[in-house]
């Protein structure tokens, strides 16, 4: 009787594939803030100057700060335009809605996974700003920007959510016994210019960047371990 019990019960939890993912969301909340921490915690050891030096080398090979550069600012102005909060936005509710829509498990795991992504990215990320405050480049900010600057909510979006998009891409690929390079070479093109239009803009210094996208890569691992257990 107790293992009939046992074994109803664990057949129960089995068929809930949102339970196991809403684990793993946790798991990724927690996984993607101390990612950032503990990169703060190296960048205050190695020291101040040696993060601003850094910071400092990298800004002059990618800010627009002359005629020649400037001529990109449509083209990289429009990328940044994909990593903020409406475009992104946007991106989630329809895809959302696509996968719902399609009344099959698999498809519903993706949904969840996607607004969960979407949410916890700019959640966590704000959250983060207000901790650390720090102020944005002393450069010419080609854009109009607000708030803190680290970690970079572009650069968590980009890898967070829109990484998840393309991690969704793969995995269908797969189910086809098709290859994943396409969607992972997309993917990594794709994140790697929202962040670098951010630094190219002035609006964020390297160092945010790269820690956001250290946050959202965090974040991705997770919430692949929830999928595959939600499968």
């Amino acid at each position: 009787m107790l293992h009939k019990s046992y074994s109803s019960l664990s057949g129960l939890y089995r068929k809930d594939p949102i339970r196991h993912l809403l684990i793993w969301v946790g798991a990724g909340i927690i996984t993607s803030a101390s990612v950032v921490f503990i990169l703060a915690a190296i960048g205050a050891m190695l020291g101040t100057d040696i993060i601003i030096s850094l910071d400092n080398q990298i800004q002059q090979l990618f800010y627009l700060n002359s005629e020649t550069r400037l001529h990109l600012f449509p083209f990289i102005s429009f990328i940044t335009a994909l990593g903020s909060f409406n475009i992104s936005a946007m991106a989630a509710l329809g895809f959302c809605i696509l996968f719902l829509s399609q009344r099959r498990s698999r498809f519903l795991v993706y949904g969840y996974a996607l607004l969960s992504s979407f949410a916890m990215m700019w959640i966590v990320n704000t959250i983060l700003k207000e901790i650390f405050r720090r102020g944005r480049p002393e450069l010419e900010h080609l854009l109009v920007v607000h708030g803190y600057s680290f970690p970079s909510g572009h650069a968590m979006i980009s890898m967070g959510f829109y990484g998840m998009l393309f991690v969704i891409w793969a995995l269908e690929r797969r189910q086809r016994a098709a290859g994943v390079a396409l969607p992972v070479f997309c993917g990594m093109l794709f994140i790697l210019l929202i962040g670098i239009s951010r630094i190219m803009l002035g609006v964020h210094y390297p160092t945010d960047v790269f820690t956001g996208f250290a946050a959202g890569l965090a974040w991705i691992f997770c919430m692949i371990k929830g999928m595959k257990r939600a499968f």
